[in-house]
């Protein structure tokens, strides 16, 4: 089976313009969220990202599947270890209040989430998404070591998925990642509702990743 996965960070004003073209597909995502930072702005090449009020989206995103990004955005890799804890415990236990489930995943914020950092994190959720790239479409050898295989705005996108519709393992995986605020701020809708076509083309089992996990990587 050929498992695609779509995983958007970060939870912006824009996934309600996204979730809006994914649902004309058909095709589900996972949205990684950071329940503390409802109220704070950055700038991305010079234009403010604002993000949504979870509370007033549980409606935006049913259908989808709603992942923990950790409580305030750091880099993990800088964190001790209570305050690691504290990101990843405190992010899912709002999460899980705001959007009423029981279990949630972890996409990692930023790029880099080390051995330590995995070790913690994975008390507190049912997988771990990383930000690493991999060549691999085969799985990986555990859910807390799911790699990203493509930005949506990688230069080779398509190549990288015509490779991956080609490829004979048994099982194979293939993960899309990106923010929609970059489709908004380097006007790509047109290229990516294009894209989503394309990936509907090959007949892929496209899932949320929860899904993916529960299905490759049953509780004992």
């Amino acid at each position: 089976m050929k498992y695609f996965l779509l995983s958007f960070d970060d939870g912006t004003v824009h996934d309600r313009r996204f979730v809006e073209l994914l649902n004309r597909y058909k095709i589900p995502c996972t949205f990684n969220l950071n329940s503390g930072l409802e109220d704070f702005v950055w700038y991305f090449e010079g234009k403010p990202v604002v993000r949504q009020h979870l509370a007033e989206t549980v409606d935006q995103y049913r259908g989808h599947e709603i992942a923990s990004h950790s409580l305030t955005h750091p880099r993990l890799e800088t964190l001790p270890p209570p305050r690691l804890r504290q990101e990843v415990e405190d992010d899912c236990a709002a999460l899980m209040r705001i959007f009423g489930v029981e279990e949630l995943g972890f996409g990692v914020p930023f790029t880099v989430c080390c051995e330590r950092e995995i070790r913690i994190i994975r008390r507190f959720v049912r997988y771990i998404r990383l930000s690493e790239y991999s060549d691999s479409f085969a799985l990986p050898k555990d859910p807390y070591h799911i790699p990203i295989h493509a930005l949506y705005n990688d230069p080779d996108v398509r190549q990288k998925i015509a490779a991956f519709a080609e490829n004979t393992l048994a099982d194979s995986l293939f993960v899309l990642a990106g923010h929609s605020y970059e489709l908004e701020f380097h006007n790509d809708w047109d290229d990516m509702e294009s894209l989503l076509q394309y990936i509907r083309s090959f007949g892929f089992e496209i899932i949320t990743t929860m899904d993916f996990v529960n299905r490759c990587y049953p509780l004992s």
